[in-house]
């Protein structure tokens, strides 16, 4: 659509045009530069703000460190300690079947024999003496074979006659397996 402006030439409407006063744009430049100054204090005040609140947090994180070491030399001396422990409840368990063993031996040892040594490998039990006769040390056979729930078959390995401060005498070996 076509307009057509059929006024006089006075009449039309004239450009009107603004004058800003110096006044008004010296004081918008004041208050920007205001503005931006303190904008540049609240981030300046901000940054050291967030500096002292960097060392407070790294000494925490120091002092935590400490407490970390701490905790974690705790934790190793509580699982030495724990497995000492065990290691002395395991001994004391396993003391107990020795000491049986040995009491029975020695109350199943016949009069006429003797004792050189006694052996305990993988299973095992070797008895070494020496005794008066052949009896004696069937005796203490059948007496070893009676110690049912720690010993299980007694066998005679050898028996020798020796002669010992110039008597004769019976060296023997016996080997019996141990149950459990």
């Amino acid at each position: 659509m076509i307009r057509i402006n059929l006024l006089p030439r006075e009449e039309r409407r004239k450009r009107v045009t603004v004058r800003v006063p110096q006044a008004v744009i010296g004081t918008a430049g004041t208050l920007a530069l205001v503005a931006m100054f303190a904008y540049w204090r609240s981030v300046k005040w901000e940054i050291s703000r967030l500096q002292a609140e960097a060392v407070m947090i790294r000494e925490e994180i120091a002092r935590n460190r400490q407490v970390v070491q701490l905790v974690q030399q705790y934790a190793k001396d509580k699982k030495q300690l724990q497995d000492r422990l065990a290691i002395i409840r395991r001994l004391l368990a396993a003391q107990e079947a020795p000491v049986r063993l040995l009491d029975g031996i020695s109350q199943a040892l016949p009069d006429e024999v003797w004792l050189t040594g006694v052996t305990k490998t993988s299973g095992r039990l070797v008895v070494q003496g020496y005794a008066s006769s052949h009896f004696a040390v069937a005796n203490l056979m059948v007496a070893l074979g009676r110690l049912k729930p720690m010993i299980g078959a007694v066998e005679l390995s050898f028996s020798e006659r020796h002669v010992f401060e110039q008597r004769p005498v019976e060296r023997f070996e016996i080997v019996a397996t141990l149950v459990g």
